[in-house]
C-alpha cells in the first residue's frame, strides 16, 4: 500500500469516527410539580375546644382555609421553610375542618401536624392538648 493510500485510509477512518453520535441536546426538563389540597381532620376529646394552635411540618404551605360550613376562623404563618403555624378558633366539632393548599401534592405523605396548644371554648384557659387529635391527609 502506498503512502498516499494509507493517508486516504486514515482520513476516511477519522471522518467516520467523527460521524454518528446523533442528537446530543439535553433531555427535556421534568414537568412542574402539581399543587393540590390536603385536608385537616379534627377528633375532639375532653372539654369543648374554642381554639387550637398547631404546626404543619414537612413542606411548604401556600394557603389554609376553612372547609365549607365549618364556621371557624383561621390564621396561618410560615416562620421557617417547611413549617407553618396555624391558629383555628370557633366552636370546633369533629370532622374535616381545614383545607391546606400545597405546591406539590405528590409529597402529601411528608406532611404532619402537631398540636401546640388548645384553649377551652368557654373560659379560653389552656387544656391538655393530648386530649385532641388532628390528622392531615389527601
Amino acid at each position: 500500500m502506498t503512502r498516499l493510500a494509507r493517508l486516504g485510509l486514515v482520513a476516511t477512518l477519522l471522518v467516520l469516527a467523527s460521524c454518528g453520535g446523533g442528537d446530543v441536546s439535553p433531555p427535556p426538563p421534568p414537568p412542574p410539580p402539581l399543587g393540590g389540597d390536603l385536608v385537616i381532620s379534627y377528633v375532639p376529646g375532653g372539654p369543648a375546644v374554642g381554639a387550637i394552635l398547631f404546626t404543619i411540618s414537612g413542606g411548604p404551605v401556600e394557603n389554609v382555609t376553612v372547609r365549607n360550613g365549618a364556621g371557624l376562623q383561621v390564621s396561618f404563618a410560615s416562620p421557617l421553610a417547611g413549617t407553618t403555624k396555624v391558629l383555628v378558633s370557633g366552636a370546633l366539632s369533629a370532622g374535616d375542618i381545614l383545607t391546606v393548599r400545597v405546591p406539590d401534592i405528590s409529597l402529601a405523605a411528608s406532611y404532619t401536624v402537631h398540636i401546640d396548644q388548645v384553649a377551652d371554648n368557654v373560659t379560653f384557659s389552656l387544656i391538655d392538648p393530648t386530649l385532641n387529635t388532628l390528622t392531615i391527609h389527601p
